[in-house]
């Protein structure tokens, strides 16, 4: 089955949340979770397990359960907010992917303000948002009240006086009704809207604290637009959304409309035909269908999300104003989910020992040049979570055939899956180059900027490039056809384009005098003679099926076919492994393998020996953490693996073992019996203030009588009878 969000099957979405890297969060409430488009345009779960209900604080978000989440927002450190509504509360999800609740006590209803909001009632909370100084802001819908939770934890209300229905306009927010508020928004000035729900208004609160309004006259309706937006009706207003250029957005639900209020206080509709429905995707958002849009989010490039509650769909308005889908198929259900390495986003983890390891870590080594060129990619690491681009990496001929810019673009896309973190980014001399590169490989690889890249042509053409353009497109293809013998299903999109273009164009006054003489339209004058009929080019849709599903690191764990160095760990008993992983994460393996140096231990054949005081459990785990395998770490271990992974210099794991070594009355004089090989080790010292206040306040059930001190190694009694004689 595809894990394109495409394909995936959402159930009412709420909520859709576009972050800065592009990543598309959405609130599929009838699933009961949280999912997320990645950039390869695959989707996850990142919290829920699908069954509504309430349990999973404090552990992993995905393994939770949820019960009909309605809002979903990313806060400025990564965090996901989530108004959780039948659970009544709200809930985060921290970067280690654990889950806590921030407010609500999970009974409907009211119990005051001003104490801690995890202490406090909501009822049937509809949105969050997160403004940038961290006040967290909450549509409390069934108590008609807008509500804030402070940098300290507490709890206020700014706006609604409980009772719902309408009054208050023009005075303060807090004395003003209220009728289930269903979005709130804090702009960039401070000044907080609302869509007030079932008053059919689009509310705002000034920095004075007074409430004004600025869209809807009270009745649910549609009386047409272009006029004042407080002359005119909205129909249960379910979301609001202000651009950085402060035009406000309305998710106008029973309208199946999203309409815009311009800076001149006009109200327009720039997606959604009235009647509900769906159709006219690849189309102007304009002359589409919507079925009751519930979310609206522009994102930073300038792209309208659009969460169609009724549709199972989220949609995107592209800057030339056709409408798209991005995720969902239309059926209401459950499907699609992408398998996916946790470690190479935020939001997933556990309280196991798991590595922050992401592909974008692994160092370039000369061992995995390509074909002499200056090209280098990890191959058995690239052909797991990009098999259809590394076919092309492996095919010597075409990357020998391709020029030195076009060498350059492949090393970008090679470094933005396995060395660097950050988005790959192209310049617009570039873009050719690269769809032409993109378009030698399908399964849904590199699907976004596919994509991107696709849509960036074809709002640049324009009569005076269209010949550099179309030509280099023609050449691009010649040589796929000609020297590489392969299609390009992307270059024939654009060809096709830019035919249809040249129609079009033609039956305007300039296009009628610039390009009929020109040679490239000659060339193609059959091509286009076939196509007089259209009105306007095609719009062209990039779509892949998945054919190889991606797998992720851990899959080249122990993998005696890629493998090009063996590590003994026992008799006749070795771990595959590869030098380039390894030296990528430790010190010590890289020291080992790419120093230059010959070690007595890394013998002619490829094995290498751990010396025989090495304890193999605990570097299989440091292998395993290399490979990004979640392991759960004994107790009693925390302290040998700490010495071990500081040889290695893995800092990720000193911390851990530094911050999971937990004292219990169960455990301590196992733990102590494990550190007292360690005692005179550096590593140990700033245990040992932790080990003695443990010992001092748990004394009278560790020590019921002498024999117990006598199990102590001699340096931790001396130091507890040490603090004991300054106490007293």
């Amino acid at each position: 089955m595809s894990s394109l969000a495409t394909s995936a099957q959402l159930y009412s979405p709420e909520s859709v949340f576009v972050s800065s890297n592009n990543e598309v969060y959405i609130a599929d409430y009838g699933n009961h979770r949280i999912r997320k488009i990645l950039e390869n345009g695959n989707i996850v779960t990142i919290a829920g397990n699908g069954t509504a209900g309430f349990s999973g604080d404090n552990g992993i978000a995905t393994k939770a359960q949820l019960n009909g989440p309605v809002g979903v927002f990313v806060s400025s450190n990564n965090e996901v907010y989530i108004a959780d509504y039948d659970n009544h509360r709200i809930r985060k999800i921290l970067e280690n992917g654990n889950i806590v609740i921030i407010a609500g006590k999970g009974t409907a209803g009211f119990s005051g303000d001003n104490g801690l909001a995890t202490k406090e009632k909501l009822n049937f909370p509809r949105c969050v948002f997160v403004s940038s100084n961290n006040e967290v802001y909450i549509a409390d819908q069934i108590n008609h009240r807008i509500r804030k939770i402070l940098e300290n934890g507490n709890i206020v209300t700014i706006a609604g006086n409980g009772p719902y229905g309408f009054c208050g306009d023009n005075g303060l927010a807090t004395n003003a009704q209220l009728n289930s508020p269903a979005g709130v928004f804090v702009s960039s000035n401070n000044e907080i809207y609302i869509a007030d729900y079932d008053n059919h208004r689009i509310r705002k609160i000034l920095e004075n604290g007074n409430i004004v309004t600025i869209a809807g006259k009270g009745t649910a309706g549609f009386s047409g637009d272009n006029g004042l937006a407080t002359k005119e009706k909205l129909n249960f207003p379910r979301c609001v959304f202000v651009s950085s250029n402060n035009e406000v957005y309305i998710a106008d639900q029973i309208n199946h409309r999203i309409r815009k209020i311009l800076e001149n206080g006009n109200i327009v509709t720039i997606a959604g035909n009235g009647p509900y429905g769906f159709c006219g995707d690849n189309g102007l958002a304009t002359n589409a269908q919507l079925n009751s849009p519930a979310g609206v989010f522009v994102s930073s490039n300038n792209e309208i999300y659009i969460a169609e509650y009724g549709n199972h769909r989220i949609r995107k308005i592209l800057e030339n104003g056709n409408i798209v889908t991005v995720a969902g198929n239309g059926t209401a259900g459950f499907s699609g989910d992408s398998p996916f390495d946790i470690r190479m986003y935020p939001h997933f983890g556990n309280s196991s020992l798991y590595s922050k390891i992401e592909f974008h870590n692994l160092k370039k080594h000369s061992r995995d040049e390509l074909f002499g060129l200056p090209i280098y990619g990890f191959i058995p690491l690239i052909d797991k979570i990009s098999p259809k681009f590394c076919g092309i990496l492996n095919n010597e001929k075409i990357l020998c055939l391709m020029s030195s810019s076009q060498q350059e673009i492949i090393q970008k896309l090679i470094d933005s899956l396995i060395y660097d973190k950050n988005k790959v980014k192209f310049n617009k001399e570039e873009m050719l180059d690269v769809l032409f590169i993109l378009g030698l490989f399908k399964n849904g690889e590199f699907i976004d900027l596919k994509r991107s890249l696709t849509s960036e042509f074809v709002n640049s053409l324009t009569l005076e490039n269209l010949t550099f353009k179309w030509e280099t497109i023609e050449n691009l293809l010649k040589i796929c056809n000609e020297e590489f013998n392969v299609q390009n299903y992307i270059l024939d999109h654009l060809n096709n384009y830019c035919i249809e273009y040249a129609v079009v164009q033609m039956r305007t006054k300039k296009g009628n005098t610039l390009l009929p003489t020109l040679p490239i339209i000659m060339r193609n004058a059959t091509a286009i003679f076939s196509k007089m009929i259209i009105t306007q080019p095609t719009a062209i849709n990039i779509e892949e099926t998945i054919e190889t599903e991606p797998q992720i690191i851990e899959s080249l764990y122990n993998d005696k076919k890629t493998s090009d160095v063996k590590i003994k760990m026992g008799q006749d008993k070795y771990l595959y492994c590869h030098k380039t992983i390894l030296t990528s994460f430790s010190t010590l393996f890289n020291a080992l393998f790419d120093s230059g140096s010959c070690f007595s231990d890394l013998s002619d054949d490829g094995i290498f020996t751990p010396d025989e005081s090495e304890d193999l459990e605990l570097l299989e785990i440091v292998i395993k953490y290399c490979y990004g395998i979640s392991i759960d770490i004994d107790d009693v271990k925390i302290i040998g693996l700490l010495e071990m992974v500081t040889k290695h210099e893995i800092q990720y794991v000193i911390d851990y073992c530094k911050n999971n070594f937990n004292l219990s009355i169960d455990n301590y004089f196992n733990m102590l019996k494990a550190c007292e090989k360690y005692l005179d080790h550096p590593i140990f010292e700033q245990f040992m203030g932790e080990i003695v206040t443990f010992s001092m306040v748990n004394g009278k059930q560790l020590f019921r009588d002498r024999t117990e001190i006598s199990k102590l190694p001699e340096k931790v009694w001396q130091e507890i009878f040490f603090k004991f004689s300054q106490d007293f």
